[in-house]
């Protein structure tokens, strides 16, 4: 459980750190939205499954992550302020930037820019040489959305399948 709460908010933090000005185009995407679904990680043989909540927005971003049962692992906010990570029975961390934590615990960083790219089906491999796969994806709306896809680099390998996504108000 310590493994799996520390590998999912690396993850996770790392989706949500400021990063580096790169070429990401992410026009036609909507700037608000809510996704539900799971998500896989495994590094070097092993891997965890976690449930994942995430929505998305410019000045705010919330990921609750919670093991495949229901029970939350790590809650990561995301504001103007920077970064804040809660953790049962921990105290709350707040940072700035999580991309050289997550690569010394995944071996990769994550741009959360990225992670936006791949879920509306475009896959990226972003500075970071990603190999992207989307696996099946789905029209809502005007939105194309990967209803599942892989991503993976090194030894570092990221599925995520989207259950419920939708479209929030800016």
């Amino acid at each position: 459980m310590k493994r799996l709460a520390s590998l999912a908010a690396a993850l996770l933090l790392a989706a949500c750190a400021a990063v580096p000005p790169a070429a990401i185009p992410l026009d036609g995407i909507p700037a608000a939205f809510e996704m539900n679904g799971r998500l896989s990680v495994a590094q070097g043989g092993q891997g965890e499954i976690l449930r994942v909540r995430w929505q998305h927005a410019p000045a705010l971003g919330v990921w609750v992550l919670a093991t495949p049962v229901g029970t939350e692992v790590a809650r990561i906010e995301r504001t103007a302020r920077g970064l804040t990570v809660q953790r049962p029975g921990a105290q709350p961390v707040t940072a700035s930037s999580f991309a050289e934590l997550t690569e010394n615990l995944l071996g990769a960083p994550l741009d959360e820019r990225l992670l936006v790219a791949w879920l509306h089906g475009r896959p990226f491999a972003g500075p970071e040489g990603w190999d992207v796969t989307i696996d099946e994806s789905r029209a809502i709306g005007e939105t194309t959305l990967a209803r599942r896809l892989t991503a993976r680099r090194e030894e570092a390998t990221v599925k995520l399948v989207v259950d419920d996504y939708r479209v929030l108000a800016p």
